[in-house]
């Protein structure tokens, strides 16, 4: 796979809290997962740049408002702010380089269902004014 996705997620609304479906293998079969972990962001935190050399990300938000900003191959940036009003999940595949923001005063919270398990050599990490992007 070498292409962003964006995929809708399901909420179902219960008076006692409601339930919002994140992976089912079923819908997903093409994705072999090795790892789910949580991110926070701090309010209006940015957590940017990274580029995974072999990982695929699955990112859904599952608390906050958070903008997931990524650099397209022709150098455009896609935007998308991902939340329980927005439920959806980004697959970002290998060489995409990609960054979040926490637009809500809460602490966002993002989870990552990936194939690979976390590795320090896997991904690179560029300082934030290395691509010319308005997180504003």
């Amino acid at each position: 796979m070498d292409e962003i996705k964006i995929k809708n997620l399901s909420v179902i609304n219960n008076e006692k809290g409601d339930l919002l479906k994140g992976f089912l293998k079923s819908e997903n079969k093409a994705i072999d997962v090795n790892e789910v972990y949580f991110t926070e962001i701090n309010p209006y935190e940015i957590k940017a740049w990274k580029r995974h050399k072999t990982m695929t990300c699955n990112l859904i938000a599952v608390r906050g408002k958070i903008k997931i900003v990524i650099q397209k191959k022709d150098k455009n940036y896609l935007t998308e702010i991902l939340s329980k009003d927005n439920y959806k999940m980004i697959t970002i595949p290998p060489n995409f380089w990609f960054g979040f923001q926490c637009i809500t005063e809460e602490i966002g919270l993002l989870v990552n269902i990936s194939n690979e398990e976390h590795n320090d050599d896997e991904a690179e990490q560029i300082d934030i004014n290395e691509l010319m992007f308005d997180w504003n």
